[in-house]
């Protein structure tokens, strides 16, 4: 990538689910005439490429390091190392969680922590196209506002973690609660 500043970076992840939502309301947000000019990069995954930015199948960890310190607007899906490493370089993530009646992701996990982090304040969570509009807008047009330091990255990330954490011990009691009825069962 040769781009020194992006506008919004959008960050889908490795999943084989697709994420044609996030995209598609991208597309919607850049089609306005007062977004014509910026400039949009989606790391896509395996989701098809969007109509007005620029989509890249994979992204070299170190890469996309750089393209979150040098983006205005950090959007990503609700996976937790993801929020955490855009929260390391300075950036407080717009977070759109992938929705499995969607066909998006196979459980509810990333509606769960990204709602429980959204009311910790520690990213601006969006479930809807009005909101993820909202959202851009506001990173765009205040991108201060949505920064975050080394000292609120240092107490905000322990709290992060300990959400991360909390969600973990979650899902595998989840789990195990699945396998004794599974083994009472049989």
């Amino acid at each position: 990538m040769s781009e020194d500043r992006l506008d919004i970076l959008v960050i889908l992840g490795t999943d084989h689910h697709r994420f044609d939502r996030l995209v598609g309301w991208l597309d919607d947000f850049l089609e306005h005439p007062d977004h014509a000019a910026l400039t949009a990069l989606v790391q896509l995954g395996s989701t098809p490429p969007p109509r007005r930015a620029k989509g890249v199948g994979i992204v070299a960890y170190d890469e996309l390091q750089r393209l979150i310190r040098h983006s205005t607007a950090v959007v990503t899906h609700g996976g937790p190392a993801t929020m955490l490493e855009v929260r390391k370089q300075g950036r407080k993530p717009v977070v759109v969680p992938r929705d499995p009646a969607l066909g998006e992701h196979v459980d509810q996990h990333q509606q769960e922590f990204s709602r429980r982090v959204g009311r910790m304040g520690l990213v601006t969570l969006c479930e809807d196209r009005a909101s993820f509009a909202a959202a851009l807008a506001a990173v765009l047009a205040d991108p201060e506002a949505h920064t975050v330091s080394a000292e609120e990255n240092h107490r905000d990330g322990l709290r992060l973690a300990a959400a991360v954490d909390r969600t973990g011990r979650i899902i595998d009691g989840l789990g195990l609660r699945r396998a004794r009825r599974r083994l009472a069962k049989s």
